[in-house]
């Protein structure tokens, strides 16, 4: 099996995981400290995040552009061939566009603009634009539900979740929220999205059936994008400013436990099994590691793992013996034994990694170094317990 003919990406639970990667025999598997990327690809703007199609051939980047005057231009959809690592198209969207969602079977995009307050609805085998839905609210997600029938929109200054009808392509609800919505999460069968009511100190539970606000549960302090066990009974609400994950068991939608992490939590990451959770910790360079199988009284906490400066994201491997965590501040990535909790590998990458993306390879998105870097399996190697 060639290198490139790897795994896709894979997820499981609430874990993003990265696809099993084969290492050819008679390939070392230990390599230099740091490790550089295999190559890089230039981008033209500052990317957001990246966005892998269901069959990992191709890895989509919305870009924010500014012209060099300063001025905001409209963003663009780069289209990258994860065969050659090459881009392989631009499509124009709104300006300032932020985290996207694919439809379950890879055919659309739905782009949110963050300063034109619309959705653009890019059609990924023409690669067009075929309409533009405008929401308003200063849109950061679009995030569509399991069955790809739906997209809820949240509304960062309307306080609203706008729902977007897949078949139609338009605004078919707007749901009143809490201030500043942010972040959604779905349940695994679609009934539920979990939305963030940032500014509100609050998770807000909609049924998806009536399109109403079921529940509002008070949570920590600025709380972000949440992560759900793999079975869904219980969502993990990292309080940014409250330096503590919020532990909400969705069948009573009740607060069970608020755990103590350290400062800045970032989305959680949960293994396979549920039964490990890892958080970073953006304002102090350090990962949590929690046991969510910890009996009722006992700290949770595992241990506390210093990486890099500023952990923005992180990700498991599908074997779920490697979680690698995105250093925005130190332009690096930390791979992490999980066995062991030590940091045993070190990825140099460009200026100001904010996410990674599992598939073929590993992918770095470097948002002020306006390039992704490409970690192949050479460069991996066995995983950070090798």
């Amino acid at each position: 099996m060639s290198n490139r003919a790897l795994s896709r990406r894979l997820v499981t639970g609430s874990a993003v995981v990265l696809a099993t990667l084969v290492i050819p025999s008679g390939l070392a598997q230990a390599a230099p400290s740091p490790i550089k990327p295999a190559r890089t690809i230039a981008l033209e703007g500052s990317p957001a995040q990246g966005l892998l199609s269901p069959d990992g051939s191709r890895l989509y980047v919305p870009m924010d552009r500014v012209s060099a005057d300063g001025q905001q231009l409209d963003g663009r959809l780069t289209v990258i061939d994860t065969g050659t690592d090459t881009v392989v198209g631009s499509i124009p969207v709104g300006r300032m566009p932020r985290f996207a969602s694919l439809t379950p079977d890879g055919t659309r995009a739905y782009v949110p603009s963050y300063m034109n307050g619309d959705i653009s609805v890019v059609d990924l085998a023409s690669q067009s634009v075929v309409t533009t839905i405008p929401t308003g609210g200063t849109p950061a997600y679009a995030v569509i539900n399991p069955a790809g029938t739906k997209v809820y929109v949240p509304g960062i200054t309307t306080d609203a979740v706008f729902v977007i009808d897949t078949a139609t392509n338009t605004v078919t609800k707007a749901i009143t929220a809490g201030p500043h919505p942010q972040a959604i999460v779905f349940s695994p069968d679609g009934s539920r999205a979990y939305v963030t009511a940032r500014d509100a100190n609050a998770v807000q539970v909609i049924d998806t059936a009536t399109e109403s606000v079921l529940a509002t549960i008070a949570v920590g302090q600025r709380p972000i994008r949440p992560a759900l066990n793999p079975s869904g009974t219980r969502l993990y609400v990292p309080n940014y400013e409250g330096d503590s994950v919020s532990v909400i068991n969705t069948g009573t939608l009740q607060v069970v436990q608020t755990i103590k992490v350290g400062k800045g939590p970032i989305p959680p990451v949960i293994n396979a099994k549920g039964t490990r959770m890892w958080v970073g910790n953006e304002s102090d360079g350090t990962v949590t590691e929690v046991n969510l199988k910890a009996r009722a009284g006992a700290n949770p906490v595992v241990r506390t793992i210093k990486v890099g400066k500023r952990p923005s994201f992180a990700l498991l491997n599908a074997r779920g013996d490697t979680l690698y965590v995105t250093n925005q501040g130190s332009s690096s990535l930390s791979g992490i034994c999980t066995a062991t909790g030590k940091v045993t590998k070190k990825f140099t990458t460009g200026d100001g990694p904010r996410q990674i993306v599992g598939g073929p390879a590993l992918y770095s998105i470097d948002q002020t170094g306006n390039r992704i870097s490409v970690f192949t399996a050479a460069r991996l190697g066995s995983g950070a317990c090798s």
